[in-house]
């Protein structure tokens, strides 16, 4: 999936939402992502609601594409990751003009998430940060 494509083609409004997860690692080039995964502020959530383009997945505060290429939340609940939706977006790291999560939040986030692919995800990540800093 080409990230900066279909983040061009959402035409979302700066300010309101931050790439998360596996976004960050195809936008520096470490990996594909197979889908978009993106946290928006609790006024663009309804707004994509009022759209009718997505569909609501697991709970009210949770959007899909039909397609099921693009997630969307307005909310992090993990026990091991406190943080709020609007200092993850008020923290995002420009990448061609779109706002990612940056490297250590998303190191921190895929700790807390604890799966395998996560583990890889960070090591990938802790190289990059070695050979080329944090964003």
């Amino acid at each position: 999936m080409d990230i900066f494509k279909k983040l061009k083609e959402l035409d979302l409004p700066k300010g309101k939402y931050v790439v998360i997860g596996s976004g960050l690692l195809a936008a520096l080039g470490l990996r594909e992502a197979n889908d978009l995964d993106l946290l928006v502020s609790a006024d663009l959530l309804t707004n994509l609601i009022k759209s009718g383009r997505y569909i609501k997945k697991d709970g009210a505060n949770n959007l899909s594409s039909e397609d099921g290429l693009i997630d969307i939340s307005s909310g992090l609940k993990l026990d091991k990751y406190t943080t709020t939706v609007s200092e993850v977006i008020s923290g995002a790291k420009m990448i061609n003009g779109f706002p990612f999560q940056s490297i250590s939040e998303t190191i921190k986030f895929k700790t807390a998430l604890g799966r395998e692919k996560d583990f890889r995800d960070i090591e990938m990540l802790e190289n990059y940060i070695k050979n080329n800093g944090e964003i």
